[in-house]
C-alpha cells in the first residue's frame, strides 16, 4: 500500500468512532455491558479474518472500520463493567487502583504481543492475523459468560435513543464535565500523536529500527509501571494538581522529542509515557465517579469519539506543519491547544463543582 493508502485505512479506522461511539456506547447502557464487550471481540476476529485475506485497499478499508468499531463498543463498557463490578461490592474506593494494575498489564501484553507479532511475520503476515481471530472469538466467549453486574435502571433502560439523548442533555449541561472530556481528549490525542511520530523523528536522529523498537517498547513498559503504581502515588494527591502535571510531562514530552538532543528527546518521551500510565486511572476514576450508572457507558465513549474527531484532522495536520515547519513547531501547536483547554478546565472547575471529590481516596 502506499502513505495515501495508509492514511486512509487509518481515517477509516477513526471514522468508526465517530459514526458508532455514542450509539454504541447507549447499547452497552441498555442492553449489558458484557454483551457490548462480546460484540467488540467479536469485531476483532472479523476485522483481522478481513485482513488476513485481504489482497488490494478495497477489503482493508472495511477491515480497518471494523476494527474502529470494535473499538467503539468496548471502549466506554470496560470501565463501566469494572466501575458497576465495583459498586456492586461497594468497594469503588478501589477503582483507579484496580484500573491501574489492569492497564499495566495490558501494556506489558501490548509490548510483548507486538514483539511477538513482529517476529512472526517473519515467517508469514497470516500468523499474527490468524492468532488475532482465535484471541477474538476466545474473548467473545468469555466476555459472553460474564456475570453483569446489578445497576440503576432508569426509563431509558432498553430505549438507545433516550439514553444518548439523556447523555446529551447531562454532557452540555454540565460545563465541568464538558470541559474536562474535551480537555482529556485533546491530551490523549496528543500523546497518540507523540507515540505516532516517535518513529519518524527518532529516524530523524539517526537511530536505527531496532533501536527505535526498543524506544518504543520501552515507552510501553514506563506506561504500565506507571500505571501500576499510579493508585500508590496519588491517594493523597489532588486531582487537578495530577492533571497539572500530567499535561506538563506530555507536553514536555512532545517538546523534548521535536526539538531537544537524542538523550533528552528520548528521556521526555519516557518520562510523558510514565506519567500518562499515572494519570490515566485517576482520570478513568474522576469521570466514572461523577456519573450516574444509567448512562456510564455511553458518556465513557464520548471520550473516545471526540479523540477520533480530533485523530481524524490532527493527524495529518501534525505531519504537514512538521514537514514544514518542524517538529517543534508541530508538537508546541498541539501542545498549546492542550494548555488552553487545560487553563479552561481549571477556571471552570474552580466556578463550579464536579460532583466529585479533588482527591483520590484510598481503596476500601
Amino acid at each position: 500500500l502506499s502513505l495515501a493508502q495508509i492514511g486512509l485505512a487509518e481515517a477509516c479506522f477513526h471514522l468508526a468512532p465517530i459514526a458508532l461511539g455514542l450509539p454504541f456506547g447507549s447499547l452497552a447502557d441498555t442492553f449489558g455491558r458484557k454483551w457490548s464487550l462480546a460484540v467488540g471481540a467479536l469485531l476483532v476476529a472479523v476485522s483481522a479474518a478481513l485482513m488476513l485475506v485481504a489482497r488490494s485497499v478495497w477489503l482493508v478499508l472495511p477491515a480497518m472500520f471494523l476494527s474502529g468499531a470494535s473499538f467503539a463498543f468496548r471502549s466506554g463498557a470496560q470501565q463501566a463493567f469494572l466501575y458497576d463490578a465495583l459498586a456492586e461490592r461497594e468497594t469503588t474506593g478501589g477503582f483507579s487502583r484496580l484500573l491501574g494494575r489492569l492497564l499495566s498489564v495490558s501494556y506489558v501484553v501490548i509490548a510483548a504481543t507486538t514483539w511477538l507479532g513482529a517476529a512472526l511475520t517473519g515467517k508469514s503476515f497470516a500468523w499474527p492475523y490468524a492468532l488475532t481471530v482465535g484471541v477474538g472469538l476466545a474473548a467473545a466467549y468469555l466476555a459472553a459468560g460474564l456475570h453483569e453486574p446489578a445497576r440503576e435502571r432508569t426509563e431509558h433502560h432498553r430505549s438507545m435513543r433516550r439514553t444518548i439523548g439523556a447523555v446529551l442533555r447531562i454532557v452540555g449541561g454540565r460545563s465541568v464535565l464538558e470541559v474536562l472530556l474535551g480537555f482529556a481528549a485533546a491530551l490523549w490525542t496528543l500523546l497518540t500523536l507523540i507515540g505516532l511520530y516517535a518513529q519518524a523523528v527518532l529516524a530523524e536522529r539517526g537511530l536505527d529500527t531496532p533501536r527505535i523498537g526498543l524506544v518504543i517498547g520501552a515507552s510501553l513498559l514506563c506506561t504500565a509501571v506507571g500505571s501500576w503504581f499510579a493508585h500508590r502515588q496519588t491517594a493523597r494527591g489532588a486531582f487537578p494538581l495530577w492533571t497539572v502535571a500530567a499535561t506538563a510531562a506530555i507536553v514536555g514530552g512532545g517538546l523534548g522529542l521535536g526539538g531537544g538532543a537524542l538523550a533528552l528527546a528520548v528521556g521526555a518521551y519516557l518520562l510523558a509515557e510514565f506519567v500518562a500510565g499515572i494519570y490515566e486511572p485517576l482520570l478513568a476514576a474522576r469521570v466514572n465517579a461523577d456519573v450516574g450508572a444509567a448512562q456510564r457507558a455511553t458518556i465513557l465513549s464520548v471520550q473516545g469519539f471526540l479523540c477520533s474527531v480530533t485523530m481524524i484532522w490532527a493527524f495529518p495536520l501534525v505531519g504537514w506543519v512538521a514537514g514544514r515547519f518542524g517538529w517543534l513547531a508541530a508538537y508546541a501547536g498541539a501542545g498549546g491547544v492542550v494548555i488552553v483547554l487545560l487553563v479552561t478546565w481549571l477556571l471552570t472547575s474552580t466556578g463550579g463543582t464536579s460532583g466529585a471529590g479533588t482527591t483520590m481516596e484510598p481503596a476500601s
